[in-house]
């Protein structure tokens, strides 16, 4: 049915289920609160709409159900009681208490933030559901703008008009290196000693740009050997010696999927970090629950201890 046919309220079933218990325009008007004359032409109105009369009146003995009304009446009360489940349903979910989260997060970021996040908060709130996107901060910003992600875990790169970011933590990128390399027992490791070494580059939308631009101040740009849009990938190559990489989120572990292990060691110059924080969309007002699970984001995040 085209939702344009429907011609009759709620508030006018509503009237019309009173009405049909209580067979009386005054003391329907009573229980609703209301005047008599407003249920009156109320449910001239909804008669009308639906082409039936609904009552009979009775000028001394007030009304009396027609048949086509007693046959609308058990089906007007189900759509009042699922209106009403409907409603409970929004505020429940509005509220906090049930519903789902769009979850989107940067891919780098991902493996070492997303899971411990989402454990903790589902401790408190465990009927809260989650759908995940790990992507790049193209499909996140995307995701954001058209509705898809309600919420989004990323970097202050390029951030969109319409997107509202929350900074959360000041990340400087740091080198990783072979354990073997020549430079790995340094305390700290220059950009123009890098220049010469092979470059793994982690391949992602606006993050290749930013490390890349950090050389900027020695005047050269790397070039990359290896790439990978897999920070786990860019780990392991550097691990079993292919090169250098220049990461940003602080690691736990210094040991590779396969077992190799590799060096972390911080600039000599200033380098331009780049922040972690939380996007949402300007356009659209978050839910309870998305307005909870970014509160709780922002405690988790910044309470990190990162090295």
């Amino acid at each position: 049915m085209d939702g344009n046919s429907i011609r009759y309220s709620l508030r006018q079933l509503r009237y019309f289920v009173v009405t049909a218990e209580t067979l009386s325009f005054t003391a329907a008007a009573k229980r609703l609160h209301i005047s008599q004359p407003s249920i009156s032409t109320s449910l001239a109105d909804l008669e009308e709409s639906f082409g039936v009369q609904l009552f009979i009146r009775h000028h001394a003995s007030g009304l009396s159900l027609t048949q086509p009304g007693r046959d609308l009446l058990g089906h007007a009360r189900n759509l009042l009681q699922n209106a009403e489940e409907l409603q409970l349903t929004a505020t429940e979910i509005d509220g906090g208490m049930s519903g789902s989260i769009s979850l989107g997060c940067m891919v780098s970021l991902a493996p070492p933030l997303m899971p411990g996040i989402i454990s903790r908060f589902v401790q408190d709130y465990a009927a809260i559901t989650f759908r995940t996107t790990e992507a790049h901060q193209d499909t996140l910003l995307s995701g954001l703008h058209d509705g898809s992600l309600d919420i989004a875990l990323t970097y202050s790169l390029d951030i969109t008009d319409g997107i509202a970011f929350t900074p959360l933590l000041s990340l400087p990128p740091y080198v990783i290196l072979p354990k073997t390399h020549r430079l790995a027992r340094a305390r700290k490791v220059s950009l123009a000693d890098l220049l010469p070494e092979p470059y793994v580059m982690l391949d992602l939308p606006h993050s290749r740009e930013y490390f890349s631009a950090l050389f900027d101040a020695v005047g050269s740009r790397p070039t990359a050997a290896f790439r990978s849009s897999q920070p786990e990938v860019v780990r392991g190559m550097v691990a079993n010696g292919l090169g250098y990489s220049i990461l940003n989120f602080p690691l736990k572990s210094t040991r590779t999927v396969d077992g190799e292990d590799f060096v972390i060691k911080r600039f000599k110059e200033s380098v331009n970090a780049t922040t972690l924080g939380i996007a949402l969309s300007g356009a659209v007002k978050p839910r309870e629950v998305v307005k909870r699970f970014s509160a709780f984001c922002e405690t988790y995040i910044r309470r990190l201890h990162l090295r």
